[in-house]
């Protein structure tokens, strides 16, 4: 039953003064960090949680949201069904909705299904699945948009204002009626902290779940609320008022500064006045994990780091491809943060299952670099099983395996840092290679690194924050990334001096923070060039090779006499190709490796790759941005040469060493005293697009495995997660094996002494 509201008049001028306190430090914690961000002071750090909650990268999870069949339109819910299907598929963990359209849940104050009654089922759900041995984490509805009806008819008081004296978004979602958006600064707040504590505290649940931490989540347009919190709140902590027009031209660029300030205030509220306490509220009662949703690492890099902190695990509500779901597993990874991506997506007949060996391929490469997985929809599998088996074999692995995947991390090796932040004076476009930016080349790094089987990770950009972090890798790979603050500059500059390895390309941290174009390099000390605007004949020459579709024409990389001592088994006389380049010229203690050469005469006309020295560490530059051309065309020579260039730099032995097609993909795993080499067959649509259902996969023949024993270790017992015929020997600290045949997955059980 709805809860009456308290109408309390607390009068008198202590009250207003300590409103008018709490505001002016909200309004001062909003300067500052506008201030530290602006002037690039020290960055909220990511905090080190221990890698605890392990269970997370075995988890085998069924997801259940309350947004559609079986909770709407009809409540057609039978526990024990859904159950009955998990055992079969080898599902160990269930996210349960406690709220979609309305809530699941008994003692708060939103709404149930009319047809509900006094049914509790998020607790006859917990009952049978703890039988079966089945972890819970309950799905909190954080800020998401509830039913019409609840937040116009049944708690109104709940609803975003949308225009002044307006009614909340309105808009449909899945089968069933219309949702309106909710506004943190209503009595929403604390109904929704008393739904929290109501959760952790009186079920039996293995973790918590909260959507994504958005602020607006759901607001349209100008994304602002002229709710009597909002206005007055904001009125107080900087005597302004929320402007308001019908149409987007009408704003000033005042006006629209005010919404910028609008913005930062609700969203420093929402942080320090919800986030920061569930953290506080969860923990208090019990030591679960605290779950949210990041969606992909796009987000992940732009969200506010006490956001981060007051997470303990994350999930990607992704579909994308195998090669980007391996790459985005591999980047909380590197932080120690566990990480639970989508099996699938959702789709629009929750009623039918008809997926393939795409499901099956992205359990086994969520798990080969560390993360749990969750089936999207997995309503279909309950009435329709011939598609379980695609589900049912891997998590099978991995039930029969929980115990050898434990606590295991990525092998560093290569450390390809992540990027997106790409402005449009650094983007540029070719009609047949299409965008060459951070994205494009950060990706085009990872992907030349896995498949060429070389042990790689995609690494968070936080890691530059953290020296411990970063000192574990021999070679960190800078793809085209335009800027890099100053701080992490110098722990970059710390990490080379102390003996670590850079590569980096074409116009890595050649531009400010605002995304403008700068005349010198931010690594210029490690780098030792400097960036050249051509003039004279040079400027003609590169107007002259240049192609009507975008990019250079005719234009290469060709090794030096300096290069020949480097690039031991490439002939003088060879070319690679040459994609966008940063002209520069090379400073003193640079050595040129490769210059760009015009092809009718093989004239060089500019510099092209440098090796240098700093300290006890190495660096090489790359002018051309071959990553992203290759991450466009797959050329196997472009990759060829970014392999090349790692090998130069690199001063440690590789991990280790196969001899297998690029569809076979490797990922070596380490705790102390086990290496688990995983290998995941692609031999489908490769290079598929999202979504793609596939019912054949190819197996992979013939695979040759050579891997380095960490010295001071001597192996005591090798396996296999998947039966299989191989051979295998030991010659001195390198484990020597032979698969004929590798079907889907592989995986190598290492135990060392």
């Amino acid at each position: 039953m709805k809860r009456q509201k308290q109408n309390k008049e607390i009068m008198g001028h202590s009250f207003n003064l300590k409103m008018d306190l709490k505001n002016c430090l909200v309004l001062l914690v909003v300067i500052i960090l506008l201030s530290a961000t602006s002037t690039h002071c020290q960055p909220v750090l990511i905090q080190d949680k221990g890698d605890k909650y392990s269970w997370i990268q075995t988890a085998r999870v069924f997801l259940l949201d309350a947004y559609q069949p079986p909770f709407a339109p009809e409540l057609e819910y039978d526990a024990h069904a859904l159950v009955d299907a998990m055992v079969d598929m080898n599902a160990n963990v269930l996210r349960f909705g406690t709220m979609g359209k309305y809530a699941t849940i008994q003692g708060i104050r939103f709404s149930v299904h009319p047809d509900q009654g006094k049914r509790d089922l998020l607790f006859e759900t917990i009952k049978l699945c703890k039988e079966k041995g089945i972890k819970v984490i309950p799905y909190i509805s954080t800020g998401h948009k509830l039913a019409w009806s609840m937040v116009t008819e049944d708690y109104p008081e709940y609803g975003q204002k949308s225009t002044p004296g307006g009614l909340p978004y309105r808009s449909h979602m899945y089968v069933g009626e219309d949702h309106g958006t909710v506004c943190w600064m209503t009595p929403y707040k604390e109904a929704f902290l008393d739904y929290v504590e109501h959760v952790v505290r009186d079920y039996d649940i293995d973790g918590i779940y909260f959507d994504a931490w958005f602020p607006h989540y759901f607001w349209k347009g100008k994304q602002v609320c002229y709710c009597e919190g909002c206005r007055q709140g904001f009125k107080r902590a900087t005597g302004l008022q929320i402007p308001y027009h019908e149409k987007e031209e009408d704003y000033t660029g005042k006006e629209n500064e005010t919404i910028k300030k609008y913005h930062e205030w609700y969203n420093e509220e929402y942080i320090t006045e919800v986030v920061q306490p569930v953290r506080e509220m969860v923990k208090k009662y019990k030591d679960i994990p605290l779950i949210s949703n990041i969606n992909n690492p796009q987000k992940m890099a732009a969200l506010d780091p006490r956001i981060v902190n007051a997470m303990d695990a994350f999930l990607y509500e992704r579909g994308h491809t195998i090669l980007e779901r391996a790459e985005g597993v591999s980047v909380p990874r590197s932080l120690g943060l566990h990480i639970l991506p989508y099996i699938g997506v959702y789709h629009n007949w929750p009623r039918l299952a008809f997926n393939g060996y795409n499901y099956q391929q992205q359990i086994f490469t969520n798990l080969m670099f560390g993360g749990g997985s969750i089936i999207a929809q997995p309503t279909g599998y309950i009435e329709n099983s011939e598609h379980r088996k695609f589900i049912k074999y891997p998590f099978h692995i991995i039930q029969q395996n929980e115990e050898k995947l434990k606590d295991l991390k990525n092998y560093p090796n290569i450390g390809v840092v992540w990027a997106d932040n790409s402005s449009e004076e650094h983007q540029k476009d070719s009609w047949n290679e299409g965008m060459t930016d951070a994205r494009s080349s950060s990706l085009g790094a990872f992907s030349a690194c896995l498949y060429g089987h070389i042990q790689v990770s995609s690494v968070s950009e936080f890691i530059l924050d953290k020296p411990d972090l970063l000192a574990e890798y021999p070679v960190l790979y800078l793809a085209n990334i335009p800027y890099i603050s100053e701080e992490r500059v110098r722990n970059i500059k710390e990490y080379v001096e102390n003996g670590g390895c850079i590569v980096a390309s074409y116009q890595t941290t050649l531009f400010d923070s605002k995304g403008k174009l700068q005349n010198y390099f931010g690594l210029e000390e490690l780098l030792k060039v400097k960036p050249v605007k051509p003039k004279g004949e040079l400027a003609e020459i590169i107007n002259s090779y240049t192609a009507m579709v975008g990019g250079p024409n005719d234009l290469y990389l060709q090794i030096t006499d300096e290069g020949t001592k480097a690039f031991k088994d490439i002939s003088d006389s060879r070319l690679f190709p040459v994609w966008f380049y940063q002209p520069f010229e090379a400073m003193e203690g640079a050595d040129i490796l490769m210059n760009i050469v015009t092809g009718p005469d093989r004239k060089a006309i500019l510099p092209g790759v440098v090796k240098s020295n700093y300290g006890k560490g190495q660096v090489i530059y790359c002018a051309s941005a071959l990553e992203s051309l290759y991450n466009s065309g797959g050329q196997d020579i472009v990759q060829e040469l970014i392999l090349k260039i790692i090998e130069v730099v690199n001063k440690k032995p590789a991990p280790y060493t196969l001899t297998a097609p690029a569809s076979l993909i490797a990922n070596l795993t380490i705790t102390d005293n086990r290496l688990v080499m995983h290998l995941t067959n692609w031999t489908g649509n490769k290079f598929e697009h999202p979504w793609r259902n596939e019912y054949y996969l190819a197996p992979v023949e013939d695979v040759s495995l050579q891997i380095q024993i960490p010295q001071g270790k001597k192996v005591k017992q090798v396996s296999t997660m998947v039966e299989s015929d191989y051979n295998q020997r030991i010659s001195g600290q390198t484990l020597e094996l032979f698969f004929p045949r590798v079907e889907s997955y592989q995986a190598i059980v290492i135990e060392l002494e």
